[in-house]
Order: structure tokens, then sequence, then C-alpha cells
């Protein structure tokens, strides 16, 4: 991956860190380390999947996806916020 591809997804994590911090429908995003290498890890994922994809892209893509590894085990791992359903 690239510098430019690298500063992209560092720029989406910390959008969608915000954005899930507010979100009143996410109460299980509090933003944890480990939180927060996953949502790494899956923003890296969809960075491999579009790379010419911008960061706010990539914020889309993920919301799209509709599905998340953050969440607790004993979840479906359905994203259920109201953006998730209007990116849907």
């Amino acid at each position: 991956m690239t510098p430019e591809l690298a500063a992209c997804v560092l720029e989406a994590l910390l959008q969608l860190h915000e954005e899930l911090s507010v979100d009143s429908e996410a109460p299980w995003y509090v933003g944890t380390p480990d939180q927060t290498q996953m949502l790494h890890d899956e923003l890296w994922l969809q960075a491999g999947a579009h790379p010419q994809a911008s960061s706010s892209d990539l914020v889309e893509i993920w919301y799209r996806s509709g599905r998340s590894s953050l969440l607790p085990v004993a979840c479906t791992g359905e994203l259920v916020s109201s953006r998730h359903q209007v990116a849907c």
C-alpha cells in the first residue's frame, strides 16, 4: 500500500471514530484500543478492495457493508444505526 492510501485510511478512521462516538444508536462503540484496531483493519480491507476511494468514500463503503466485527460476539453483527439504514 502507498503512503497516500495509508493516509486515506487514517483519515477515514478518524472520521468514522468521530461519527460513531456521537451516534446515540451505536452504544457498542466506545473507542477502546481493540475497537479502534478492528475498525482500522476493516477500513484497510475496504481500501484494498477500492484503492481509488477517498477517505469519505471508505467511510460510506464501511456503512454500506452493514456489518462489522466491532460488535459483541453475542450480537448478529448487523449494524443498526439510522446512518447504516440510510446508506443501504
